[in-house]
């Protein structure tokens, strides 16, 4: 097997092995690389990634509230304007590290469809 395809079995293991909030975390990583390297694919990508993970069932308003922030931040991005889209990212990411750390939620097996998108948004 070359590196590429050593790097891509352990990824998709990684994904198909993490938590649903592991891959929530997961999605923000990505969207924050895009940010970094200035790729507004691979952060729009990701963003899209992220609103497609919304659960409205749960709480349509805390679900908005994440859609509309995912949306701005695909605005500034689409602006140039990483860097600010990159800091609310950060913070987002952070808050749900800091709720992983407190409640450690025990490893569910994540939807496949939830899996592959998350692949498809970090090659």
């Amino acid at each position: 097997m070359s590196n590429p395809q050593v790097a891509q079995a352990y990824l998709i293991n990684q994904i198909n092995s993490a938590s649903p909030l592991d891959l929530l975390i997961m999605g923000y990583d990505a969207a924050l690389i895009g940010c970094g390297q200035r790729d507004l694919e691979r952060t729009t990508r990701a963003l899209t990634v992220l609103r497609e993970a919304l659960d409205y069932s749960y709480d349509p308003d805390i679900a908005l509230g994440f859609f509309r922030l995912y949306q701005y931040c695909a605005d500034l991005a689409r602006k140039g304007e990483y860097d600010e889209a990159a800091h609310l990212l950060r913070e987002l990411r952070d808050a749900w590290v800091e709720v992983r750390t407190r409640f450690q939620q025990p490893v569910q097996p994540p939807t496949v469809q939830m899996a592959a998108s998350f692949a498809a948004v970090s090659a």
